[in-house]
Parts: C-alpha cells; structure tokens; sequence
C-alpha cells in the first residue's frame, strides 16, 4: 500500500514528485546520524568480462557499486587541477569520492535539502570540499564558475529540466564538461535528448547503461534490505524498498522489462570562437 502510494504521489507532476524526494532525503538524514548511507544511486556494474575493477580504500568498498555509477559517469575527464559542482549531491558520497580519489582543485555539492547538507557539511568534512543547499534550476553561482558539472540520478526529481540545462550551460567555463546520468521512462528518451540538444551543450558520448543498473541493484539488494531494517520504521520498509528500487519493486521491475531506460553522457560547452 504505502508503495503505491509512493509511486502514485510521484508520478502525479514533477514538483510533487521533487517534494517526496526532498521529503525522503530529509528523513534519511533524521534516520541515519552514523553515515551508513552516504550515496543513494541505484549502482553500477561493469558488465565487461575480466573487467578490473576500480581500486577502494577498505572504508570506501561497502559502497563499491554506487562509487562505481560516479566513475562510469566521468570516464576519461581528468579532472584533477579543477574547479567541479555536483548538482544534486545528495548523502555527499559522490563528492567525496571525487575530492579524494580523483584531485579536482576544489569539489562543490549542492542540494536542496538542508539537512543533508547539514550532515555532509558534518560527516565529509575534508579540505577542498564543501556543501552548500540550493535549487538546480536557479544555480547560487556566478556565469562561468566551473570546469565540470556533475549530476547523478538527480534530474528526474527537478520540477524544469529546462531551466536546469540552462543553469548548467550559464556557470560552466568555455570548454567545459556536462557529466549527466539518470533514467527516464523509454518514450521520454527522445524528448531528453532534444532537452540537451536547446541547451547547447555538444553531447560527446552517450551510453545505455540499464543493464549495468539492474546488475548493481541485484548486486547490492542485500546491503540496502539490511541497512532499511536496520535505519527504518517497519511501517516505511516498503516504501524504502521502493525508493531504493530493490528487487521485486515497481522500478527494479521497469528496468528489467525495458520500460524504463538509464543513459549517461557526457556533454561539453564549447568555447567561444576568437576573431
């Protein structure tokens, strides 16, 4: 029941769907003080035979899958020596990651909701990192402030992705990256990249990567069942699960049968040509 209810809320309108979002996130952060759950990404699994995988420090290998979506998504960018947002940074483990694994010159999380900021201000306190609460489609930052943007699994949430593209492509540098993940049902694909397409960003790459989630949420079913009945309410097991898209739930099932699609790409703002 309370899983139908979920789904049924948010699929209503984008704003609604935004607001239970917030409103799972915020209590999230009520429920899990210690940092047990610092991503909330449905993970990713390289398919690949004899694939090697990347290399974790032992506190960061409980995360692994999750960790794995954040490096899939930004590839081949170097991004050491620059400036990176992360749009909708959520628990604050992506961010984290970045700053300590991949040595950008300064890492920037946003998000809409404050207390999750305020537990990623808390728990990833770290040079060079910091967190800020604000909204995706009126971005707190000045035209041309970042070399890369990054937004995971955050975009389906937003009430104008429109506006949202539009933030992106305004406080991106010339020459800078769009590193942009997320799924969408499989008739809103074209429409997506048609979004892209108006906001005038250049899309290098772009890849299906469905089977890659499905294999993580298999995967990783086992950790998140055990963390919600752990962190949760019995009452909100079921609409956790449902957040989680664990397996046996609407979401993990949309994903199975093909009804619902998870793409990455990479993006890039060209520079300005010089006369």
């Amino acid at each position: 029941m309370l899983t139908s209810i979920f789904d049924f809320a948010c699929n209503i309108s984008p704003y609604v769907r935004r607001f239970v979002v917030r409103m799972m996130y915020q209590g999230l952060s009520a429920l899990d003080t210690e940092g047990c759950m610092v991503f909330m990404n449905y993970g990713y699994a390289d398919l690949t035979r004899n694939a090697v995988e990347i290399k974790l420090q032992e506190r960061d290998e409980v995360n692994r899958y999750c960790t794995q979506l954040y490096r899939h998504v930004i590839g081949s960018i170097d991004l050491k020596g620059l400036d990176v947002l992360e749009v909708g940074s959520g628990r604050g483990g992506g961010a984290s990651y970045i700053r300590r694994y991949l040595q950008p010159k300064s890492m920037t999380g946003i998000d809409i909701a404050a207390k999750a900021i305020a537990f990623c201000k808390r728990y990833h306190a770290t040079k060079g990192l910091c967190f800020i609460q604000g909204d995706a489609e009126a971005l707190p930052f000045e035209d041309a402030t970042f070399d890369v943007i990054v937004n995971i699994e955050s975009s389906h949430c937003y009430g104008n992705i429109e506006r949202f593209f539009s933030e992106v492509h305004r406080v991106l540098r010339p020459g800078g990256y769009f590193l942009f993940a997320d799924h969408r049902h499989n008739d809103k694909i074209a429409t997506l990249r048609k979004q892209l397409v108006e906001s005038h960003l250049a899309c290098l790459k772009e890849q299906k990567i469905s089977l890659n989630i499905l294999r993580a949420l298999e995967l990783d079913n086992g950790r998140k069942l055990s963390l919600i009945r752990q962190k949760a309410p019995w009452i909100a097991h079921r609409s956790f699960q449902a957040f989680a898209a664990m397996r046996g739930t609407e979401m993990y099932e949309n994903f199975r049968t093909g009804v619902y699609d998870y793409w990455s790409f990479v993006l890039h703002k060209k520079r300005e040509a010089v006369s």
